[in-house]
């Protein structure tokens, strides 16, 4: 792990700092080659092809009690098992309240979907 991310994650409950982790972890896994970065203001774990905002596939968003992985495109993925949640224009996340439910089916097919939306 980075010393960006470990910074970023110190401030938050050891179970949310876990959590988010694991969620890396499986982001990693579908995108290991995916550019990594932190940003502070929207308090976030950015991955895509690039730095720059326009190369964004995909956030970890830590919060207080939960973990929030969100897709910057998600209204234009398939979402057979009904996984995406929110209303705005292109984005979509997927509220994680414990560190099984990074296990659910078809999160890692929206991950590939993603990545693949991405241009990886």
């Amino acid at each position: 792990m980075t010393n960006q991310i470990e910074t970023f994650l110190a401030d938050y409950k050891p179970e949310v700092r876990d959590l988010a982790l694991k969620v890396r972890e499986l982001v990693r896994s579908i995108m290991p080659d995916a550019h990594e970065s932190v940003n502070t203001g929207y308090k976030t774990i950015i991955y895509g092809t690039g730095p720059h905002m326009s190369d964004e596939i995909c956030y970890i968003a830590p919060l207080n009690s939960s973990v929030n992985l969100g897709f910057n495109f998600g209204t234009q993925l398939p979402d057979p098992n009904g996984l995406l949640k929110g209303t705005g224009k292109l984005l979509r996340h997927i509220k994680f309240e414990s560190p099984e439910e990074v296990t659910t089916p078809g999160l890692t097919e929206l991950l590939e979907m993603a990545k693949n939306h991405g241009t990886f």
